[in-house]
């Protein structure tokens, strides 16, 4: 893609744990991708904004694009997101959704990580097509699929122990995006996606108009699943709330960062699974809707397409709220949005201090 459209940058970040190349994507407009390094400097001034006065802010917001960073996944078992990565790219160049892709192209710069654990990824894959057609086409790999840590990679994000941890935060300074996404597989069954807004309690120092925009957010790619016939998404719950901050994603809540979030269904293999609503829990299976989970699925045939769809439904609804927002969320992307949180910080470890 990047040799055939000048839409696309690809830029390598450095080499994985078993000594992969690795690469980013950067995809926007041309006129976007040749102005890049001042749409940089403007996303790193509003992320540090020592004497910048408020006037200066709001004009930087106005010549500024929103930096989006989404990823192809920490968790190599669960399959799809690090598919839906190249489909959204190619999706996005080729203008599939027209006047939306065209808004996204000229207001947004995306950041994408094709994944986030690309050895964990061939790992899956090889593991999962050596027993395809066999009693053990489901097991799990009997290996680590991140060196040392397995699944606790997204538990790195204060450590930054690993090359990939690491990786992620230097690629994420440098931009300093507003938005980054972080996609996931366990959504809570028989829902077949979850999206903020996230369930309580939410962190003492989460920035009130960043949490806000993570709700609007969840509730913008909800609707458009609902719009484009992929039903089942929910939110908040008693899960996937916003308080843990060792995340490697959800440290950059406190960065002032835009954390959207979510876990899609069913199950993360490429086998096909067929969901019956004997299948449901019980309290689930009379189909009552909630204000939380409107529009509910009725089981069938779950393929690892239908996650792919609905990922790519929500990145783009993200995208979108990004191009129709962009000067707003640029705006609060200014650290001197959030004084509640400066307020929490001055007081942290005194004797005073509600948090303590």
């Amino acid at each position: 893609m990047d040799e055939a459209s000048d839409r696309v940058q690809l830029v390598e970040v450095g080499r994985t744990s078993e000594g992969r190349t690795w690469y980013i994507a950067l995809i926007s407009d041309p006129e976007n991708l040749a102005n890049v390094e001042r749409y940089r400097e403007i996303s790193q001034r509003l992320a540090h904004p020592e004497g910048l006065t408020d006037a200066e802010a709001r004009v930087l917001a106005r010549e500024g694009k929103v930096i989006v960073a989404i990823d192809g996944g920490l968790h190599s078992s669960e399959t799809a997101h690090g598919q839906h990565t190249i489909q959204l790219a190619y999706d996005l160049v080729s203008e599939k959704d027209g006047d939306v892709s065209r808004a996204i192209l000229e207001n947004v710069v995306l950041v994408l990580w094709p994944s986030l654990n690309p050895d964990g990824q061939e790992m899956i894959v090889e593991c999962y097509n050596s027993n395809l057609g066999t009693p053990y086409e489901l097991a799990s790999l009997p290996r680590l699929y991140q060196q040392y840590i397995g699944h606790g990679n997204n538990r790195d994000g204060y450590g930054l122990n690993m090359i990939e941890s690491k990786a992620s935060v230097r690629v994420n300074r440098h931009w300093e995006p507003q938005v980054i996404y972080s996609h996931h597989m366990t959504s809570p069954f028989p829902a077949t996606i979850w999206l903020p807004p996230y369930a309580d309690p939410i962190h003492p120092f989460a920035p009130p108009l960043i949490n806000r925009t993570m709700s609007m957010m969840g509730m913008a790619a909800a609707q458009m699943l609902d719009e484009r016939g992929m039903p089942g998404a929910t939110h908040m719950g008693t899960g996937y709330d916003a308080w843990y901050p060792g995340y490697i994603d959800f440290v950059n809540l406190f960065h002032n960062v835009v954390i959207m979030f979510s876990e899609t269904g069913l199950h993360g293999y490429a086998t096909p699974r067929f969901y019956s609503v004997n299948d449901f829990p019980p309290e689930d299976r009379a189909l009552n809707p909630g204000t939380l989970h409107s529009s509910l699925w009725r089981g069938g045939w779950w393929r690892l397409k239908n996650s792919v769809d609905m990922m790519l439904t929500a990145s783009t609804a993200t995208l979108d709220v990004a191009a129709k927002y962009r000067e707003n969320i640029l705006y609060k992307g200014d650290f001197r949005t959030a004084p509640l949180l400066f307020d929490n910080l001055r007081g942290f470890g005194s004797k005073t201090s509600s948090f303590t």
